[in-house]
């Protein structure tokens, strides 16, 4: 699954949000494979959740391992925290 990061640094799923003029960045597959499941670095919510906020399906947002939100509950895949 990729990623595209937006101007104000929130990465969103590109399967779920589609790429606008002003994005700083796209993670392709591969790369948002490696940061995610392999590294750890990018995080989100399982896919569907009664905790945090509401789960991956319901925002499809994605962070930083280091910037998660209070509200936010991680799945927990790979390395991740």
């Amino acid at each position: 699954m990729a990623l595209h990061i937006r101007k104000d640094g929130t990465i969103l799923c590109a399967a779920m949000h589609p790429a606008v003029a002003s994005d700083r960045g796209y993670l392709d597959d591969g790369l948002h494979y490696k940061l995610s499941v392999e590294l750890g670095a990018v995080v989100t919510e399982p896919m569907h959740s009664t905790e945090g906020r509401g789960g991956h399906a319901k925002h499809g947002e994605w962070w930083w391992c280091d910037e998660v939100p209070d509200d936010v509950v991680v799945e927990r895949r790979g390395r991740a925290a």
